[in-house]
């Protein structure tokens, strides 16, 4: 019974820990991408501005 409980609770602890470190790459491979090329929305939004495609062209070729 001592021994089935043990296994149980470190298959648990492994799934916890598990779980936590796919949250925690996920996250930073999100959040990774988002500090990637910012701007400002109301620079973006004004198309008849002269530097609009060239900070289109900077957001298309930024790395993940």
């Amino acid at each position: 019974m001592r021994k089935s409980l043990i296994i149980t609770f470190a298959t648990v602890v492994l799934v916890v820990l598990a779980s936590a470190t796919a949250l925690f790459t996920l996250a930073a491979l999100a959040g990774e991408h988002g500090t990637c090329g910012v701007s400002k929305p109301a620079e973006l939004r004004q198309a008849a501005d002269p530097a609009y495609g060239a900070e289109l062209t900077k957001l298309a070729r930024c790395e993940r």
